[in-house]
This record gives C-alpha cells, structure tokens and sequence, in this order.
C-alpha cells in the first residue's frame, strides 16, 4: 500500500468542514454551554431534523420563479382575478431510507441518535439569553437509542416513539418479489406555533441536530435494490448495465443519502448520511504489456531510416492487446444469458479493433511513405516536447517522452483510413473516448503531424493549402488548444526547412474565431497593435510569445502591421524560428494564405454562407481540400447548436466531396451516450468509439481503474442546508472551506504544502446569474460566517476573488488563468474564482485541488467534466457539491449520492442532436445550401454569383443530388429522409423564383448587401436588418435559441 502524503490531511479537512456545519461533540465529549450569540439552526446548516408548522405553511417562497408568482398575483388583484398561488417551502422533518432484504427470518435492530440545544440562562429581565447548551437525547451511553424490528409477514407500518418523545421511528413494509422493500424513517414530531413572537427560538429548540438513522442486520439477506427490468432496455444500456455490474446499489435515501457496510459479500449495515463522501478513483492510462520500446516517441521517430528492429516491437505492442482481447472472450460462456449477448457485441468492437490495428501495422511495413511520415510525425511530437522541457527549465532524457498506450494504439488503429482514401473505415468516425487529462490532445495531434507529412510526401506539387480543420465549441477551449498546437506546427516546418521532401510551402496554423477573440481585417490588427504601442502593452491577439522558444513578444518588434499584411515576428536570434512565425490569427491572413491547419470554433462556420473568400480553405489553384477533421469536445454539439450545427456540417461534407475528397473525421470527448445516433445525425457517418469498453467498467486495457490503497481519487461531498435558499446556502460552505487550511495546518511541520493544497476554490455555476448570487454571498454573507466559526480569526478576512464567465474577454479569462496558478503567498493569488460551465473543459491549471459545484448540473457529462478541473495533480482533489433545496435533480442526486458517485458514467444522459426536424430545418438548411453552391467550384461563389443561380445547369443540378444524398445520409427513416429533400427543393424553387424576380425588375441579387444599402436585393439577410431578403440567415452559432413548433392535431 502507497501512502500519499495528502490522503491524511485531505480526510481531516473534509472532517472539520463537516463538524463545522453538521455538529459534532464538543472537545473533551462533555455537554456545556455551546453556542453564544447564534441560533443553533443558524450555526449548523446541515444535518438536521425540523419541528413540524402547526399551520403547515413554508418558512420562505420555494423557487426562483416566486418574484413572477408574485408579481402575477399583484396584478391578478387588480381585476378581481385569482390570485397566484405562491408555494412556500418546508424544512424536511424527517430522513431515512428504503432498501429490499429477504429471508424466512428477518430481523433488524434500528439505532437512531440526535441532539438539541436548550437555553438554560436568562438575563436580568428573566428573558433567555441567546445561549445554548447542546444536549444528547439518547439514554444509550454511545448516544444511540436502538428500537428491535421484526418482520410483520404483511404490509405494515410500524411506529415507535424515540429520542424522549421529541422523535418517531417509522418502519413501512411493502412486499416485492420474494422479499420486502422497508422504509425506515426518523421523524421529527414537535410542533412549532407560527404565530408566536419567539418563533425562530422555538423552532431553534425544537430541532434536531446531529440526526443520524442506522440499520443493523440481524437476520435475513439484503439484495439489490429494485431497477428497471434488463428486458426493457436498449443494447448500449444493458452493455452499460454489465459493465457495471460490481456497483450494486443496496438503499436510496430519503432526504439524505444512504449508505452501507459489507462483509463477507453480505450487507450487514445500513445508515443516512447528511453530507455523504464518496471517493471516486482515478484512471490511469499507463497501462499494456509488451512492446515497451515501440512506446517511445525517438525510437518511433527513426522508423523511417532503420524500420526492422522496431518492427519486432510494434507487433508485441498489438498482440499484447490482442491476448487481453482473447482473455476477455473466454469468459463469455460464464455470463448468464442476460448479459450474453451484451457481452458478446462488447468483444466483437474488441476484435474489430485489433483488425485494425493489425492493418495500420502492415501498411507501415508495406508503404515506406507511410512510414516516413509516421516517423516524422513521431519526431515532429517528440521536438516539441524537448523545447517545451526547455522553455520551462525541466531537464528530461528523450527516455521521458513517450507515447502513453492508448496513444499508440489509437495511431495504429486510424493509420489505414486516415492514409489510404479507399479504405473501407474512410466514412467512419472515430471517436476517441477516455477520461479527462488522459492526453486525448496528443493522440490526435499526433495523428494530425501524420496526414500533414503524408499529404507534402505524397503531393508534393498540390500538397500545400489547409489539409485539417480542428474545431472546438468554446473560445476559451479553442484559444488555449491553438497554443498547444502550434508548438506541433512548428515543430513540423522546423522539419520542413530542413528537408526537400515536404514543398516549398510553410507549414502553418491559422485561428479562426469570432473578432472579440482575434482580428477579422488586418486593419482592425493594425489598430490594435498601434494602441498597445502608444500604451506601451502587448496587443490582444492570442500569442504574447513565440510559440517555440517562448521569447516574449514586444509591441514594437514583434508585430509587423499593415492596412495590407500582418505576421507575429520571433526576435530571438537564437531561435531556429525567428523572423515570421508560421501562425496568424486574422482573417483577411487566412484568406490570403490558407494555413496548413486552421483551428476554429463551430459557430465560426457559420460564415461560410457569406463569406466568399472562405472557399480558400478547401483547396485554392492547385491545391486539395481538407482531408482531415477533427472535433474535439463532441458532447458540447448537443441540443440547439447541435441541431443547426448538423445542417452546416451537411454543408461542408459536401463541399469536400464535390471537390473529390472524402474526408476522415476524429472526434473526441470524455462523457457521451448513443454516440452511434449522435454522429450518424451530425455527420451521416458510422462511428468507432476507441478505446472499446471492456466487459468491466474497471479495464478497458488501455484505461484501468487505479485502485485507491495506490493512488488517491477525488473526494465528492454532498452538502443540502435546507434552512437556506440559494442566495444564501452557499456562504456557510465557502467560509468553512476558507477557514479549513488555517484552522488545521497552519502549525504542521509540511505547513507551505499543505496550506497551499486547497488553498484556492473554484466556485462553479450553471448560469450567469448564479454567478452574481455567489459574488454577494463572498462580499457579504461569506465573512458572517467566518466570524461565527471563529470570532477572533483574522486569517483570511480580506479574499481575493475573480470570475470566469463569458462576458470577459480572452484575454481577461487568460489572465485569471495565470493567477489561478500561483501559490497562495504570491502577490497576485486568488481565494476563490467564481465560474460559469465555460471552465467544464479547458480549464487545466495542476495546482487546484478543491471546487465547489452549486447546484447538480443539467447533464452527468457536465457534471463529470467540471468536477474533473480539480485533482489533477499530487493533491487529491475535493468537490464539494452544493445542493439546492428546491431543485428537483439536486435533491434526486443527493438521496441516490453513493451509487451515482460511484458509477457516474453509468448515469451520462444521451445527447439531443436533431438537425433535420421542422424547426432546425427552417433556422439553417437553407445557409448550407448556399453553402454548397457557393464553395463547390459550381461557379456561384462571387456576392454577384447569386443571381446565376440555374438549377438546370449541370454542375448546379449534381451539387443539389450530392446535397440531398447527404443529408439523407443524416435522417432518421426515410419518410424524414422524404422530407428533407422536399425541403430543399422548395428553397432551390424560391433561389430560383427570387433570381427570376430579380431579373424581370432589373435588380440585381446579391448574397447579401451592407448595412441600408437598397441598390440591390439581397439573397441572405441578418434577423435585425432593417432591409429584408430571401432568408434570415445566421452570422454566428453562439446564440442559437432552442424553440420548438407545436401542431395541434
């Protein structure tokens, strides 16, 4: 067993936190005055059990819709109409849980514990004074009032009074099956008058604190709990359901969480838990056997000059993939005949897979321009991890920088499809699947260094032009990955320059975003380089340095800046790459020079309807299209941008293939369900999810479970105050959090280390606005509480907070980044950073370590990649999780904590992508229309072009058949497959009426016209344009509002 000099301490902070807002014994174990100056129920948020409302009336409106409630009911006064009723919320006056068991002979013992603070001093007056002395309620000398239970042999509720009548144990059984589902509870049964004047001291009195519930099993068996019949679920969920197997679930709570001990295979205890911890353990990707040297990123990177010794390592790399496959099909004729044909489907991808890995594996010994350019792509990876040990000071041997298994694996199995145009997997998408931080960016920039090398051997005449796109779906994301990949791109024209073999062409990156991130004109660079010159500061346009060597940028030197051109400039001389750098973040530059991969966010396709001079990323005078595509992130093109996305992904597939090429598509993601439906609705494509899942959640070969005695997972704890909205309910959280690290390790021997640990929250939220409530809490409510729990602390009065959200620029979020990295004593370091669902993926800075999620997000997906931004170094990560009293899914995934913590893909919900319904159809199919025409070198690309619209022309005639055939590729069943080409024979009609139209007026038609100009009409027009056209027409993908058509039948 490994001991991690974090696991310790990481269990004592969570502890304090706990004892601070649920209660604890005070020091010493004797009872005594507690609390001075503070309602009990104001000191301890969570853990408690409330008095019953003699008038059964909340405490406070329920939801964050009562403002509107209210407000209807005003005006409804005013006519004489009802009144809105306003629902008002009740604190919980009970907890427990339900579990099955079984056997002839049942018998349980019920232990049930709880506190109250009573007021025992008055003042001169007589009154109570605001101090309270904590109490223990069971006789029990371990405070547990233990009640015997037997099995009735009917449905039943029994009920026993308990805690000194303060409390009520309830006992419901049900029959299911050949058992009982019981229903143990512990009710609060004291009543509070609403109308007294000392009501919040009542209610204060009346509650129980410290409320806790145990089940211990005497005799009888207790089974799984009851879920959905196997018999009813799809293929993918009954694999899902074999997968997880091992994760029984035995209870689920009821207003709190439960949980359960076992030994021996048996369950033999039971009990609630009001602020649950679950470790979830990592995954690691360091896994395999044989092949160890085939692993390295030099040896592979000579394959091209000496291929015989490795090609005895690369065979031991596959087969030993191939023997684990062979080990998981032996244990096929153990399942039961449920999980049989699951299991079966399982390793059938299995083996699928290792056919292709065995088929990139000989191409590379039968084609030596493959396997240069995989030797130069492995170089390429391998330079770039040198410079950047460099820049950073590391010192690391080339022994250092290899390819972790999966990787390789992943090369291996694309290899052949990637390379060969007529390979039977060109038309399939492959999806790389694998936890977050596992390197899925390395394996496919790995593979994006490959097709660019193989296209320069391959095509030296024709070979230049854009030979990737690579899109993302955030700015954050898509700015930060543009980082990473042009130490690859530049890595690879270092290559270039020194040989004669990859064209006179550079090899370069372009960034082709939204003009808030980077320029759209090369004046609006120019202006932007003047003005950080005047002001002696780096322009905002993306890089502050050199890619390569890391030299600083100069706002005078490092920008050479025109009505006419722009270029980043390296000033280092000793820089194998000074002078121009191969990257460029402004359009105009794009358009001018197609950069060999252009980096992109999904909206900014949506210019490829009005922009003309895009058409030069497909291929311009002699060179050829695109022939790789990457997605990163592909669980993000879900729901309303996922459906228009699919119309424009529609668009450009075409494109390319009227231009005669077919292009691979790689995706990748952490979290996804029914990825078959999604891609096949996105791209019209079969997918390939790589790697294949094992027949046990735990084992994929190239991704394993690491067990928790070796390395430490992340913590997960659940916390609900239900006396507390959510304006208020997250201070007591963050204020003990803040508190924690003084409080336990400030006299420590390790003190700087474990200080530091948790030092900085990230405070996540769904929305803007929760963003605000937490900013007021952190001014305010948050140094309330601090004072409560310590009213002569003085550490950490004054914190430092900062906000990540989409209304700041790039360049303000890049900053935040920076300061979110530096240690809790540098001048510049944060307490806390309150984040909107922009930081689920991209956020990637090792030293946090603890984060706080305020209420359960919409999806798992989202869940499970926020949470993952934290741990991801040697601190083991804590997630504290904010429950909402009045959202519905926060309070479902509290009472079922435990097991959804520990299978939480288990529970990843399908994505909604439908690009070809009624509605998504009328936001978007027409703009890939215009598309198509414009970009397929039909002869429509000019602003002009718009009126030669001729569906009879020949080339015109085939775009439309090729356009239909696509997006039939993508419909459901063929009566929307109908549909959908009826659709587009409707807009073809329009185009055409409107170009007749056009004509018979003397007009001309334009794709569209700036701005009020009324000398021609317009094809397309913007949805707040004054001057109207043919069709409203998007700009952009980041604002795509999710509406819906309702047909009344």
């Amino acid at each position: 067993m490994t001991i991690h000099p974090f696991v310790e301490p990481r269990k004592r902070f969570i502890e304090w936190v706990r004892r601070q807002l649920v209660g604890g014994a005070p020091k010493g174990g004797s009872d005594g005055p507690d609390l001075r100056g503070v309602l009990p129920t104001e000191r301890f948020p969570c853990g408690a059990i409330y008095p019953v409302s003699s008038s059964g009336e909340g405490i406070d409106p329920v939801g964050d819709d009562v403002e509107e409630a209210e407000a209807a009911a005003g005006v409804a006064g005013e006519d004489g109409a009802e009144p809105a009723i306003v629902r008002r919320y009740i604190p919980p006056s009970s907890l427990g849980f339900s579990f099955f068991i079984k056997g002839a002979c049942i018998e349980l013992q019920l232990l049930c514990s709880a506190i109250r603070y009573e007021r025992t001093d008055r003042d001169e007056r007589g009154r109570y004074k605001n101090e309270w002395t904590r109490r223990t309620l069971a006789p029990d000398a371990d405070g547990e009032e233990v009640v015997n239970i037997f099995c009735p042999g009917k449905e039943q509720r029994q009920s026993h009074g308990v805690l000194a009548d303060r409390a009520r144990l309830d006992v419901l059984w049900r029959r299911f099956a050949d058992g009982w589902i019981v229903t143990a509870t512990l009710c609060n049964t004291q009543v509070v008058a609403d109308d007294t004047r000392e009501f919040a001291f009542e209610r204060a009195e009346k509650t129980l604190f410290e409320a806790r519930l145990r089940c211990v099993v005497d005799a009888g068996e207790v089974g799984e709990y009851p879920r959905v019949d196997r018999s009813l679920l799809d293929d993918e969920e009954q694999e899902i359901e074999l997968q997880y197997a091992e994760q029984r679930i035995y209870a689920v709570g009821h207003g709190c969480a439960a949980d359960w001990m076992t030994a021996n295979g048996k369950v033999t205890e039971l009990c609630t838990q009001t602020m649950p911890v679950v470790e979830v353990p990592q995954m690691t990707a360091d896994t395999g056997s044989g092949g160890d040297m085939a692993l390295s990123l030099a040896v592979l990177s000579r394959l091209g000059d000496c291929p015989d010794p490795l090609l005895s390592e690369l065979p031991a790399f596959v087969e030993g993939y191939a023997a684990w496959a062979a080990r998981q099909k032996e244990t096929l004729s153990g399942l039961s005949e449920d999980d049989g044909a699951a299991a079966e489907r399982i390793c059938h991808r299995i083996e699928t897979t290792v056919k292709r890995m065995r088929g990139g594996l000989a191409l590379l010994g039968r084609d030596a321009q493959v396997r240069l350019a995989f030797a130069l792509a492995n170089r390429a990876m391998l330079d770039q991890m040198r410079q950047h040990d460099a820049v950073q000071g590391k010192q690391r041997g080339d022994d250092a920088h290899r390819w972790r298994p999966f990787q390789l694996a992943f090369l291996l199995t694309v290899l052949e499809s990637s390379a060969d145009p007529d390979s039977e997997d060109r038309d399939t998408v492959d999806l790389i699947w694998f936890p977050t931080g596992g390197g899925k960016t390395e394996a496919y920039l790995g593979l994006i260094a490959f097709q660019i090398a193989l296209r320069r051997l391959r095509h030296p005449d024709t070979g230049g032009g854009t030979c990737v796109l690579m899109r993302y779906t955030l700015r954050l994301l898509t700015r930060d990955q543009y980082l990473r990949a042009s130490r690859l791109i530049c890595a690879l024209e270092r290559v270039r320059r020194e040989r004669n073999d990859l064209g006179a062409e550079p090899i370069s990156i372009g960034l082709w975003v939204g003009k808030a991130t980077s320029p759209n004109t090369f004046a609006e660079a120019a202006a932007r380089v003047a003005e950080a010159r005047a002001s002696r500061e780096l322009p905002p346009l993306v890089l502050d340095g050199c890619p390569w060597c890391g030299h600083g940028f100069d706002p005078h030197t490092s920008y050479q800046a025109s009505a006419r051109q722009f270029a980043f400039h390296c000033g280092n001389p000793q820089c194998e790459l000074r002078g121009a750098l191969p990257c460029n973040v402004v359009d105009e530059a794009l358009y001018a020079h197609p950069p060999t991969m252009l980096v992109a966010t999904v909206d900014k396709f949506a210019r490829l309807a009005w922009e003309e001079r895009a058409s030069a990323f497909f291929g311009r005078a002699q060179c050829r299209p695109p022939e790789l595509i990457i997605q990163d992130e592909l669980h993000l093109i879900a729901s309303a941008l996922g459906s228009v996305a699919g119309l424009y992904e529609a668009g450009l597939d075409t494109v390319l293939r009227l231009r005669s090429v077919y292009p691979k598509y790689i995706a990748s993601t952490a979290t996804i369900r029914m990825a078959t439906q999604q891609v096949r609705r996105l791209y019209g494509r079969e997918v390939s999810v790589f790697p294949p899942s094992g027949l046990s959640r735990d084992d994929s070969y190239f991704a394993r479970t690491v067990p928790l005695t070796q390395r430490p997972g992340r913590m997960y704890v659940g916390y609900l105050a239900p006396m507390l909205n959510r304006q208020k309910c997250l201070a007591p959280l963050a204020a003990t959090s803040l508190l924690a690290p003084h409080a336990l390790f400030k006299d420590e021997q390790e003190r700087d280390a474990l200080l530091d640990a948790w030092w900085t929250q990230v405070v996540y939220h769904g929305s803007l606005k929760g963003v605000g409530n937490s900013h007021t809490a952190f001014v305010s409510d948050v140094g309330e509480f601090m004072r409560l729990l310590d009213p002569q602390a003085v550490a950490r009065t004054q914190t430092s907070i900062a906000q990540l959200t989409s209304l700041q620029t790039a360049q303000e979020n890049s900053a935040i980044f920076t300061r979110l990295a530096l240690n809790k004593d540098a001048r510049d370091s944060l307490d806390a950073v309150l984040a909107t669902n922009m930081v689920s993926v991209g956020l990637d800075v090792a030293r946090l370590a603890l984060m706080t999620i305020n209420g359960q997000p919409l999806t798992t997906a989202e869940y499970i990649q926020a949470s993952s931004r934290v741990g991801r170094s040697e601190v083991p990560g804590v997630v504290f999780m904010n429950y909402y009293r009045d959202q519905a899914r926060s309070l479902s995934h509290y009472e079922s904590f435990r097991p959804y913590h520990e299978a939480f893909y288990r529970f990843v919900e399908p994505t909604s992508v439908t690009p070809y319904t009624y509605q998504a159809r009328q936001r978007a199919l027409h703009a890939a229309l215009v598309i198509v025409m414009r970009h397929a070198r039909v002869g429509l690309a000019g602003n002009d072009a718009a009126a030669n619209f001729d569906p009879g022309h020949a080339a015109v005639d085939k775009a439309i058949r090729e356009f239909k055939r696509r997006c039939g590729q993508s419909a459901s069943d063929q009566s929307q497959q109908a549909e959908i080409e009826a659709h587009i024979d409707s807009l073809v009609a329009a185009w055409r009426i409107e170009v007749e139209r056009c004509r018979d007026s003397k007009r001309a038609l334009r794709y569209q016209v700036s701005g009020n100009d009324n000398a021609a009409d317009r094809l397309l027009y913007n949805h707040d344009d004054r001057i109207r056209g043919l069709w409203p027409t998007l700009q952009s993908l980041r604002h795509v509002e999710n509406s819906a058509l309702l047909k009344v039948l």
